[in-house]
């Protein structure tokens, strides 16, 4: 397990205190929070703690359990004030093997953008919600499945190739080729927080 540095830290801390916050918002117990989540209770306490550091899709389950968005969490993680640059440098928030997520922008009344640097070589579980989704490669290659009605389709993406889609598609990506991949993903439409 690598360690991790001093912005990687505050990173986790800060999303930790963000998903505390929003699990009193909503009144909910740590207990309530893991089974709807279908997450360990420790998990998420050292989570809470800062002492963790999610993945994606678990992420997604604790922001789905809490009825608000991946992307309103690490808006409120975040912190970061309007015009204020988004540096190379910054810590990603949430861990995605072999690399890492961070948000670039969060609107509630408008679009959240997430830069993904590196993905799974390996289809994970489909993602669904009810935001429009722009997929946009910026390097790499990556194939993107989006599965309706039991029917897949598979669309591979080279560097400034893009893709739209609804996000209540069952949908999941995967990076191709030895090259580490850097996605834009672009979320509009209500986020329900």
């Amino acid at each position: 397990m690598r360690s991790a540095s001093d912005p990687e830290r505050a990173a986790d801390t800060r999303l930790g205190r963000a998903i505390r916050a929003a699990r009193h918002d909503r009144g909910m117990t740590l207990a309530q929070v893991a089974a709807q989540a279908g997450l360990s209770q420790p998990f998420l306490s050292q989570l809470e703690l800062g002492r963790t550091r999610p993945s994606m899709r678990s992420l997604f389950r604790i922001a789905t359990a809490l009825g608000t968005t991946q992307q309103a969490l690490l808006g409120r993680a975040a912190g970061r004030p309007r015009g204020e640059a988004v540096r190379a440098g910054d810590a990603a928030l949430v861990e995605v093997e072999p690399g890492g997520a961070r948000l670039l922008l969060h609107d509630p009344d408008g679009a959240d953008v997430t830069e993904f640097v590196g993905a799974p070589q390996e289809f994970g579980e489909f993602f669904r919600h009810e935001r429009q989704e722009l997929l946009y490669v910026a390097g790499g290659t990556v194939e993107l499945e989006l599965r309706e009605d039991g029917t897949s389709r598979f669309s591979t993406l080279h560097p400034r190739d893009s893709i739209a889609y609804p996000g209540r598609v069952d949908h999941r990506f995967r990076q191709v080729g030895p090259q580490p991949c850097i996605v834009l993903l672009v979320h509009s439409g209500a986020s329900g927080a």
